[in-house]
């Protein structure tokens, strides 16, 4: 069983050849235009479209080390690496945080293991399976939050940065792609010179006036990302029925709540310890995420109670399409 499946139609395929017969798949108008409409997902004033989430998340702790050095970050473990493999190989400490019973990030366990040692304490929340709030985070007092939303379009949640990705198989897809989300015109030009190699145009060339790789979103992914900008509310009525329906199957455990500005990525449900096994030969889907803190590249001692107890009992399922549960 597929958990994801990318959704592009004919409408879709014509606009996007139309920005492929003009040749102009690497710079071109419409990444500023993708921008400026995500405004309306991300909330925030200042949207950078970049080629990936991860590259997303590398700019952002490579920008916290140039601004504040070495920072500690505090993540939980069930998520994509890069962002926390980022944060590390740039040279920031990465703690991680327990989870709730929803998988997410834990507040009051954040406050128990949190260090005074005078460095800038970064809160790099995940909005696990489309949630787009989490509690406790309208709180915060001298921390940084950088949200992890990459599954989640429309976050609600208190923050300073998002990050996003839209990868093929994200709400909002494309063949790859990410943003970095803010309101803070500094770091927006920071960025803007970080994805394109550190460039500025000086008369007829460019100077390399900051660090930089390659990160700009390409004009032709910008062109597939606004078709499914369009037809991002239908796609979600249709997750958000889906989900419905699994709520009314019943399955042998507990299914995790989404809340009204979800983006209904795919929908989690904890077994019960005797039902696991076959609920997985019913639905075979992989599981999101290993632990991070347990891999073989971070290999932490921490020890997140909550984490591995639930995390053994997860089951993922899609919610692409309801026929999937029909047949």
């Amino acid at each position: 069983m597929n958990l994801f499946k990318t959704n592009i139609i004919e409408t879709d395929v014509d606009f996007i050849s139309d920005v492929i017969r003009s040749g102009e798949l690497g710079f071109g108008p419409l990444v500023s235009i993708f921008e400026k409409e995500f405004e309306k997902f991300s909330g925030k004033k200042y949207n950078v479209a970049t080629n990936s989430a991860s590259a997303s998340a590398y700019m952002l702790f490579a920008y916290f080390m140039e601004k504040y050095g070495v920072c500690d970050v505090y993540t939980t473990s069930i998520g994509f690496i890069s962002p926390a493999w980022s944060a590390k190989h740039l040279g920031h400490n990465v703690i991680f945080v327990d989870v709730d019973d929803n998988l997410l990030f834990d507040m009051n366990h954040y406050q128990s293991i949190k260090k005074e040692n005078g460095r800038k304490k970064i809160l790099m929340p995940i909005l696990y399976g489309g949630v787009s709030f989490i509690e406790g985070f309208d709180k915060i007092e001298d921390e940084i939050v950088v949200v992890d939303s990459a599954h989640c379009v429309t976050p609600t949640i208190k923050s300073d940065y998002a990050f996003f990705s839209f990868h093929p198989f994200k709400p909002i897809a494309c063949s790859d792609g990410g943003m970095i989300s803010t309101d803070d015109k500094d770091s927006y030009h920071y960025f803007n010179l970080y994805r394109n190699f550190g460039r500025q145009p000086i008369d007829k060339t460019y100077d390399i006036v900051s660090d930089g790789f390659k990160f700009y979103m390409n004009n032709l992914n910008a062109s597939i990302a606004l078709t499914q900008l369009k037809r991002y509310n239908d796609n979600l009525s249709m997750r958000k029925k889906t989900h419905i329906l699994l709520e009314s199957m019943k399955l042998d455990g507990r299914l995790i709540p989404h809340d009204e500005m979800s983006s209904y990525y795919f929908a989690t449900l904890i077994c019960r310890p005797d039902s696991l096994d076959e609920l997985y030969q019913k639905y075979p889907t992989s599981k999101h995420y290993p632990m991070i803190h347990k891999t073989k590249l971070i290999s932490s001692n921490q020890f997140l109670p909550n984490t591995e107890r639930i995390h053994k009992l997860i089951l993922n399922l899609p919610l692409y399409d309801q026929n999937i549960y029909h047949s």
